[in-house]
């Protein structure tokens, strides 16, 4: 049960205030061995090619999935932290501790976050990681991430990945 995001949002706009002062690193995906993907369990039609293309580039690819709802995602998959709406955060939507220890501890050169802005315990999440480069869509409120990517209201997140992907490979590229 969701009480409120108010909250939640308070808590990640404070968090994104801080993010200013952590250590930036870019990052190529040439460079990168590790990529940590956050989505919405409820997208993952449109993310698992998106996945594919990073492991065909011999990529160890780990993701982290918001469930809400009935959505289903592979508990068995040892790459894969699913966060549960119902049971991962509380009634005003912040990620349990143990969530959060868990997610932290993800070995990650590049964050990809795929989720949707009004995602906020995944942007919680994805604030705390210590990962130095992060990417994501830029958000109307505020700006998250090392690398945000603008879009339109008709874009997907296959096209979407494809921009990111692009950028990423153009990153210091001689």
């Amino acid at each position: 049960m969701r009480l409120t995001n108010y909250l939640i949002k308070k808590k990640v706009q404070s968090l994104a205030a801080g993010a200013a002062g952590r250590k930036h690193e870019s990052c190529t995906l040439e460079e990168a061995g590790h990529v940590l993907v956050l989505y919405q369990a409820d997208d993952r039609e449109m993310i698992e090619p998106c996945l594919d293309a990073l492991r065909k580039k011999n990529k160890k690819v780990q993701v982290c999935v918001y469930v809400s709802g009935g959505a289903p995602v592979s508990e068995t998959d040892a790459s894969c932290i699913p966060v549960h709406a119902g049971k991962d955060v509380n009634i005003w939507q912040v990620p349990s501790d143990a969530v959060l220890k868990r997610f932290k501890t993800i070995e990650a050169d590049i964050l990809i976050d795929l989720t949707r802005p009004d995602c906020y315990p995944m942007q919680y999440l994805m604030l705390q990681h210590p990962c130095k480069f992060k990417v994501g869509v830029k958000h109307a409120d505020f700006d998250l991430y090392d690398l945000s990517i603008s879009v339109t209201e008709r874009e997907d997140i296959k096209h979407l990945f494809e921009h990111i992907l692009f950028y990423l490979q153009a990153i210091r590229s001689k």
